[in-house]
């Protein structure tokens, strides 16, 4: 099969979070009596393939770009300790469940559910299929961490309030800025009914029309007058945009996302940390973590930069 080559340089940023973050909560709800779980919306194949850039002047051996495979989200968690009740992997694409399949087989004492198929469709499910809390006896429901690393705009968000309303799932939401970015263009004629569309989706409102353009009116001769039209918003005020519409369904909390970037400095996507439970102790616990792995993650970009 064929390596599953994706990511650029900030990709390692992300997924050493989502590690950090997996292993502290795995270790802080160990003598809980909840069940934990993880959920991996797009787990890819378990492992990432990067390619690294030659290096000609270092001799021949160096002159070809080499690829690099290392652990992918869904080898993380399977390998975080202590480790999760169950871990529910998810992948549209055959070829990469089927190296899913292998991965998994691996892993014999791990419980890992696999589901080959439209990721909102079985996220949805699962939020409304499963448990997640018990007001009596000894089961107190389950708690759980989802990842959603989509490879560009597949996150629905209806599935984003799916997730919410389990009041029992820590999210990480390696948000599309970039996508957002193509689909809104600075010049509203480029603006199509198809892009508008998969903006309405992504982001569950329409409002963005009116918060990130502005429009005006100038006379197009002496007898009428043109509606203009131009995107005043920048990157920063999308990004803010999208933290106030995660902050409408989880109510636990929103942190500032880490801004990721392409290889040439572009922005790439936005990594959102959002808790849905309102308990204050389940709310405090898990934002002190996070905090820590974000502020982390962003001294690592300034020293890197």
């Amino acid at each position: 099969m064929a390596a599953h080559i994706f990511g650029g340089p900030d990709t390692t940023k992300k997924l050493r979070c989502l590690q950090d973050y997996l292993q502290a909560f795995t270790i802080a709800l160990r003598n809980q009596r909840f069940a934990c779980i993880y959920i991996d919306a797009f787990a890819g194949s378990g492992s990432r393939t990067e390619v690294q850039p030659a290096f000609p002047l270092l001799g021949p051996e160096f002159a070809e770009p080499i690829e690099v495979t290392t652990p992918g989200s869904a080898r993380i968690a399977i390998e975080t300790e202590p480790a999760f009740d169950a871990i529910i992997l998810i992948e549209r694409d055959a070829n990469r469940f089927a190296e899913l399949k292998q991965l998994a087989a691996g892993y014999p004492d791990r419980r890992i559910i696999l589901r080959n198929g439209d990721a909102n469709e079985r996220v949805r499910r699962l939020c409304k299929r499963l448990k997640w809390r018990s007001s009596h006896g000894e089961w107190r429901g389950v708690r759980g961490v989802i990842f959603l690393d989509p490879y560009g705009m597949e996150v629905s968000w209806q599935t984003v309030e799916a997730i919410a309303q389990t009041r029992a799932l820590d999210c990480w939401y390696f948000f599309p800025l970039s996508g957002l970015y193509r689909n809104a263009p600075h010049d509203p004629t480029k603006l199509d009914a198809g892009k508008e569309a998969s903006l309405d989706r992504v982001l569950g409102a329409t409002d963005w029309r009116e918060r990130w353009y502005q429009h005006e009116t100038s006379p197009a001769d002496m007898f009428e007058t043109k509606e203009l039209a131009v995107r005043r918003t920048d990157v920063d005020a999308i990004e803010a945009y999208v933290k106030e519409r995660l902050e409408t369904v989880f109510k636990g909390a929103v942190l500032d996302p880490i801004r990721l970037h392409h290889r040439n400095g572009a922005p790439l996507a936005s990594l959102f940390f959002a808790v849905s439970n309102t308990s204050a102790t389940a709310v405090r616990l898990a934002t002190d973590i996070a905090s820590y792995i974000v502020n982390e993650g962003r001294s690592s970009q300034s020293r890197s930069r």
